[in-house]
């Protein structure tokens, strides 16, 4: 999940947890005032935010060391492990004590930091396990990769609802700051979504213009009608948190009914064709969890078929064929960087070119791959068989360069064509 999602995420759990008893704008009398919070809650959320984005540190250690598969061997790793997280837990609780006393902030006791910052690192392995690019949740006792595969690693749907309830408690902690702070929020939120849809179009994966005004006119619901009566006023920061924490279960807990589906299509699309699979998997595709590929890895190669869930109609059909053994791939997977690259890859697929006197040798991992728009689509049951297409592959696709003699010229990762 993206570093931004799980910051969210960790301050909506901190406010609907940990933030200490928060009186609402309304009190009991019907007189309205300004909410208040709890003089620890500050440090308490900052606390659950600060651990929710923590293990993400691990995204600079690449570019310190200057290794190239650092995404592959060291993101999601060790700051990522259910091993580790009390270890981290307890240091990030030791080093906030001074600093909260620095800052003049009242801070929770130690033994209270520790739950913050444990339940805050939790929540952020547990939005990486569900997506498909795998967490080493074991390191660093075991390196294997955990995915569930239910979320697409940048779900929109999930950061806004995780986002809109903060953003509609805020607008109700001040009765006479409402309608400039809804009107203000409801227009970002609404901007937000159209940058979306532009996002969604531009990566291929375009929804209804209409999808924008119906989820403009949602979050005009959330924080305007709430107004009516007062009732918005009554409800404490927690109580907004709360309720958002819960939606956001209940978004998780539909992605895995979804996901569970998906792989049951996937399952019957192998039985069907009788397929030899050797490895099989459902990963979500952007821009909902209605939307689904199928990956069936075969001696021969990698299936793919996209699909809509619920009912499994079939968008795409396409094969991605594996070269004939030969000496190149052979020595190419001889190389360490390469086994590396295997050892990350679920769905790896080959293939050779010759360019000039040169043989290039590229590997590439079907989980990333998007559909080629320039392709027309096919009839279900109706392969499209690529063996050299490779949609949007590039970024981690890694390519081998041997030279006439069969020597290797180069090896890394393949760069952006212009």
């Amino acid at each position: 999940m993206d570093t931004i999602t799980h910051g969210i995420v960790g301050a909506l759990t901190g406010k609907a947890l940990f933030a200490g008893r928060d009186v609402p704008a309304m009190s009991p009398d019907g007189a309205l005032s300004h909410a208040q919070s709890s003089s620890t809650a500050r440090a308490a959320i900052v606390a659950c935010t600060l651990g929710s984005i923590f293990p993400d540190i691990d995204i600079f250690a690449g570019t310190l060391a200057r290794n190239p598969l650092a995404i592959m061997e060291w993101h999601r790793n060790i700051s990522h492990s259910l091993v580790m997280l009390p270890v981290w837990a307890a240091f990030l609780a030791a080093l906030s004590l001074p600093i909260a006393r620095w800052l003049h902030w009242k801070s929770p006791s130690y033994p209270k930091l520790f739950a913050v910052y444990a339940v805050g690192l939790a929540t952020h392995v547990f939005l990486d396990v569900v997506t498909n690019f795998g967490t080493m949740v074991w390191s660093p006792l075991r390196y294997t990769r955990v995915a569930w595969d239910w979320l697409f690693i940048l779900d929109l749907t999930l950061t806004s609802v995780a986002l809109v309830p903060q953003l509609a408690a805020w607008c109700y902690r001040d009765p006479l700051k409402l309608r400039g702070r809804a009107a203000a929020v409801w227009a970002a939120l609404t901007a937000g979504t159209f940058g979306g849809y532009g996002v969604a179009a531009s990566a291929g994966y375009p929804f209804p213009i209409a999808v924008v005004g119906i989820v403009s006119a949602i979050f005009a619901l959330v924080l305007f009608v709430p107004s009516s009566r007062g009732a918005g006023f009554r409800w404490s920061r927690a109580t907004w948190c709360r309720a958002g924490l819960a939606l956001v279960c209940a978004y998780l807990a539909l992605a895995s009914a979804m996901h569970g589906k998906a792989l049951a299509a996937a399952d019957h699309f192998a039985a069907t064709r009788h397929l030899p699979a050797d490895n099989l998997a459902a990963l979500p595709l952007p821009p909902t969890i209605t939307h689904w590929a199928g990956l069936v890895a075969t001696p021969g190669g990698v299936w793919r078929v996209t699909f809509q869930e619920p009912g499994g109609q079939i968008e795409r059909t396409q094969f991605y064929s594996d070269p004939p053994p030969d000496r190149y791939v052979a020595e190419a997977k001889k190389l360490h960087d390469v086994q590396v690259y295997l050892w990350f890859a679920r769905f790896p697929v080959w293939r050779e070119l010759q360019e000039n006197d040169q043989t290039v040798v590229d590997i590439s991992d079907v989980r990333f791959f998007r559909e080629d728009d320039s392709v027309a689509r096919v009839e279900s049951g109706q392969p499209l068989r690529l063996p050299g297409a490779r949609p949007n592959a590039t970024g981690f696709t890694f390519e081998v360069v041997f030279d006439a003699d069969g020597s290797v010229v180069s090896s890394g990762f393949k760069k952006s064509q212009p």
